[in-house]
Formats: C-alpha cells, sequence, structure tokens
C-alpha cells in the first residue's frame, strides 16, 4: 500500500467491524428492511445451474503475468477485472506520489505539481490500466480522481460502436472509499472527474450503504454490488446487468433534465456476507477480522479474497502463518449451499510462497479458455522498489 493507512484500518472504519460469528451462522437471505429503502420481491434467486468453482482446489500462474507492473509503477494493485472477449485484463490501484495531480477550477481538470501518496489515497485517486492478457503489457491507461481505493471493478466488453464500459466506485469520501457505483466508457489517455459528462451512476442499494463496489457477470448478465451497513457488517445484492445498466443516468442527462432516473431494480438475491477471520494451521483467530482484498462473482456464486502482506524485512518462502496469510471463500448467493459458517468453503492459498510483499489484491472470472477461471493477483516487487504483480487462477 502507498498510504500509510493500511486497508484493514480503511476498511474498518468505512465498513465498520466485521460480523460476528453468531450473525454468520445464519446468514440471512431477505432483505435488511430495518435500513433498506425496498424490500426485494418475495422469492427472488439468483438463476441456478452455475458450475462453482472449488477454491479449495490447486493454484496455477497465468501464462505470461509474472512480475507485471500497472501504469503507475509507485503503487501496488488494488483490483482486477478481465474483458475475456478482447483478451484484455484491467486493474485499479491508487495512484502514486509521482503521478496527475489535479485542480478543479470551472469544471475544468488541470494537470499541477504532484501530491503525495497519502494524499491519492484520502482523495481516492485511482488508476486504471489496460493490460495485453498474453503479455502483461500495458495498453491503455485512464485517471480516475476522487473515485475510490479500486478494490473491485468490472468490465463490460466492447459492442457495435460502443468502447468498453468499467463499473467502479465512485464519490470518494473522506476515508478514501467510495459512496456510489458508477458506469464510464474506457477512453485511453484520459483523466476522469466523478462529475464528468461520461459518468453515469447508479442508484444505491441502501439509502445507509457506504464502502460501495461492483462486479460484473457479463455471462450471466448479473450485478453484483457488496457495501456495508451500520451496525449489521458487510451486504451483498445482486442485480439484473440490463436493468441496472438502464438505472443508471449519466451526469450530462441528469444536469438537463433530459429523464427522471429509474430506481434500482429489485434485487434477485440479498445476502449479508459471513465474517471472514485469520486462520492458521491451527484454525480462526476470531478476534482478529481478515483483511478483505477482492470479490467477484459469476453465477449465484460470489468468491472473496483476503490475506495481509508478509513483514518488512522477510526474505525467502513465507512459512508458518505467513503461509497460511492468503484464503479464498466460495459463497452461494442464494443461501441453499452455505454451510453453518456462512459460505461453501474457505481455504488458504499455497500460491507464490516467495513472493514479497505477497500480498492478495483483486480477484475476478476470466471466460475466454471454456472452462471459467477464478484468478487473482500477488504483489510480487522488484528488488528496486517497483511494484509489480504475479497473476494465479482457480478453474
Amino acid at each position: 500500500m502507498s498510504s500509510s493507512l493500511s486497508r484493514r484500518q480503511l476498511l474498518n472504519r468505512t465498513a465498520g467491524v466485521a460480523i460476528s460469528a453468531a450473525a454468520a451462522a445464519s446468514i440471512p437471505t431477505v432483505a435488511h428492511a430495518d435500513t433498506a429503502s425496498a424490500t426485494p420481491a418475495n422469492n427472488a434467486t439468483v438463476p441456478i445451474g452455475t458450475a462453482l468453482i472449488a477454491v479449495s482446489d490447486a493454484s496455477y500462474g497465468w501464462p505470461g503475468l509474472s512480475g507485471v507492473a500497472n501504469h503507475d509503477a509507485s503503487t501496488s494493485l488494488q483490483g482486477i477485472a478481465f474483458d475475456s472477449s478482447a483478451q484484455h485484463l484491467y486493474t485499479l490501484q491508487v495512484a502514486g506520489a509521482s503521478q496527475v495531480a489535479y485542480l478543479q477550477s470551472s469544471g475544468q481538470i488541470a494537470v499541477t505539481a504532484a501530491i503525495s501518496g497519502d494524499q491519492h489515497s484520502v482523495a481516492g485517486d485511482l488508476v486504471l490500466s489496460q493490460h495485453d492478457l498474453v503479455t502483461g503489457a500495458v495498453t491503455g491507461s485512464m485517471y480516475l480522481l476522487g473515485f475510490g481505493h479500486g478494490v473491485s471493478l468490472g468490465v463490460e466488453p466492447a459492442s457495435d460502436d460502443n468502447p468498453p464500459y468499467v463499473w467502479t466506485e465512485a464519490n470518494s469520501g473522506p476515508s478514501g472509499f467510495g459512496s456510489e457505483v458508477v458506469r464510464f466508457p474506457f477512453v485511453n489517455a484520459t483523466v476522469l472527474w466523478t462529475s464528468a459528462p461520461s459518468v453515469q451512476r447508479l442508484p444505491s442499494p441502501d439509502p445507509n450503504a457506504t464502502a460501495i463496489i461492483p462486479s460484473v457477470d457479463v455471462t450471466n448478465n448479473l450485478l453484483v454490488l457488496r457495501y456495508a451497513l451500520p451496525g449489521s457488517g458487510q451486504w451483498f445484492g445482486a442485480y439484473d446487468l440490463t436493468e441496472a445498466r438502464a438505472a443508471a443516468i449519466d451526469t450530462a442527462a441528469a444536469a438537463a433534465a433530459q429523464r427522471t432516473a429509474l430506481p434500482l431494480p429489485a434485487p434477485l438475491a440479498t445476502i449479508q456476507q459471513p465474517a471472514l477471520w485469520v486462520s492458521d494451521a491451527n484454525g480462526a483467530d476470531t478476534t482478529t477480522p481478515a483483511t478483505f482484498q477482492g470479490f467477484t462473482s459469476f453465477g449465484q456464486y460470489v468468491y472473496m479474497l483476503d490475506g495481509a502482506p508478509r513483514p518488512t524485512g522477510d526474505t525467502g518462502p513465507a512459512t508458518g502463518a505467513e503461509a497460511w496469510a492468503i484464503h479464498t471463500t466460495s459463497m452461494d448467493l442464494n443461501g441453499t449451499q452455505n454451510g453453518s459458517q456462512g459460505y461453501i468453503d474457505r481455504t488458504h492459498s499455497a500460491a507464490d510462497i516467495s513472493a514479497l510483499p505477497r500480498e492478495p489484491e483483486g480477484m475476478a472470472v476470466y471466460t475466454g479458455s471454456g472452462t471459467p477461471r477464478l484468478a487473482f493477483a500477488i504483489t510480487n516487487n522488484s528488488s528496486d522498489g517497483t511494484r509489480r504483480f504475479d497473476l494465479y487462477y482457480k478453474s
């Protein structure tokens, strides 16, 4: 992390402490009516039949994608997403100290002298990189000013004359995390402010929701939002992607009152996230919440990534508790296959055991190889301090 605030500190400030083990034992699948702005339709479910990717299976290094650097090589990766049809990987990171700073004057964005990485993190300034999926080379980039922390994102492939569209958090608050979800076209070599005319804003899943982040499942036409609610931890809401897209109103249209923003459609499922605790060979430490590092969805299933980096100064392969630091977890959005702990399976990963600092960052599903691949990134920096990552997958 480039910021002096750790991801755990930021998440705990914006999302609250993880729900208790007792709450996780009976994960509700109905709307949280005491805080929700609307109750989803009765018996609404995410369509079933999607094959479950086993998180306990072995992890494999993605061919050609080791030692990958983003557009800004001074800060670590945060989130990932695939455009499987175009063979692109998209990554988000907090802007570094040497990168673009901004002034907003009369609606214009001007590039000025650099500000510190901590200021970028608090302001929610991000760098979006587009990578070639074969070589890892950066093929395009954007600066997103005031958007958030970049934990998760989604991509809709280009279609007809339309460019790829990216879904991210936006409207960063004092913590650096976004308070809403937006959709915008990917345009290489541009600087984007959250109020730019091309930014389409999605209605909130709940009037009290904070730290909202998206995952887009183009194959199954689903948008899944993860968000925090005061006093009840983290929630997932699944929506029909086409309906959600129709509800997103662009800034220019809203300003001109050209049309009325549609409400967010009723969720297909709303379910509380189970508690994720720091775990090692001796079991879970239910006094220490795990460091959440990303999620993705595919069909009826959600997959989560958590783990902390190795201590500064470590060398050689990770051993002991450090070797157990990375965990992958699966759960059913419909709740029908989740166990007493609130998830289907949770296991540690031995991937990239010698990486430094070996911090897991971002999760996404790739569908371009026939069998879906559950991918996640691990930071593995160069000896000169250049921030790089290795990509791994399960299928």
